[in-house]
């Protein structure tokens, strides 16, 4: 059952009704040319695994369970790209916010800076010392091969440079204050269940292969884009120096 067609049918359709709103059960069974049993089956469970929750006759699915939903769908050979349109892109962004964090990064969300004159924003910007990871969320789901995708890779290696370079600026933001240096990492996220696919150094990874890439880091560095930074100390906040006022003494409170 959990490769199976049902399932597959059932989850994408599952995203698309779901975005914000509840579904009926019997709207999502008439939304699927699969049988009554195979649907209440593959409903069972998922109830099961806690992706959904019923409540009456209406499904419901939070923040988490829809990041569930989509990335069981793709695991189970529903097309990445038809998973994507239904993902939000807040959705996504956060998904692969929590793949970083579950593998020990911390992440802040659209970061934004100002450099040379405009604002910049990163979709994630990932911290585990001494790497920053700077991910740029694309929904993209055929590769890199086309000029748009790419085009898209360039511009991200350009801002991801402009960070490198104003970063002694940032660090307090960022939370890496104490750091003596910084390794910064340009990356593209997708949803794509494609291999992992490199232009000029930046790699494209699928939010699924993610965990295993990042298991594999240190040793991929040397053939991936990356900006290295000697982070110099902090200079200490000079202390003010408060002045006591002098006790008057008996004696002289006394001639008064």
């Amino acid at each position: 059952m959990a490769n199976g067609a049902p399932l597959r049918l059932l989850l994408t359709r599952l995203l698309a009704l779901t975005n914000g709103e509840p579904v009926e059960v019997e709207a999502l069974h008439g939304s699927l040319r699969i049988t009554s049993e195979a649907f209440d089956a593959t409903l069972r469970q998922l109830v099961d695994e806690g992706l959904v929750s019923i409540g009456g006759e209406s499904i419901s699915l939070d923040l988490d369970q829809r990041l569930g939903v989509a990335v069981k769908a793709v695991e189970a050979g529903a097309d990445p790209e038809t998973v994507s349109r239904g993902l939000g892109w807040l959705e996504f962004e956060e998904l692969a916010a929590k793949v970083l964090e579950a593998n020990g990064f911390r992440v802040l969300r659209r970061f934004r800076f100002m450099a040379e004159g405009r604002r910049w924003e990163l979709d994630l910007l990932a911290a585990r010392a001494p790497y920053l990871v700077c991910g740029e969320c694309k929904h993209w789901g055929k590769g890199i091969g086309n000029k748009t995708a790419r085009g898209i890779i360039e511009t991200h290696l350009e801002k991801t440079g402009v960070f490198a370079g104003h970063i002694d600026g940032l660090r307090e933001r960022i939370g890496i204050d104490g750091w003596s240096k910084a390794v910064i990492v340009p990356m593209a996220l997708t949803l794509s269940a494609t291999p992992m696919e490199i232009y000029r150094r930046v790699p494209s990874v699928s939010v699924l292969a993610l965990p295993s890439f990042i298991s594999e880091f240190d040793g991929q560095i040397e053939r991936l884009a990356n900006f290295r930074v000697e982070l110099q100390p902090l200079a200490p906040e000079p202390k003010q120096t408060v002045l006591k006022k002098r006790a008057v003494s008996g004696s002289r409170r006394a001639r008064r």
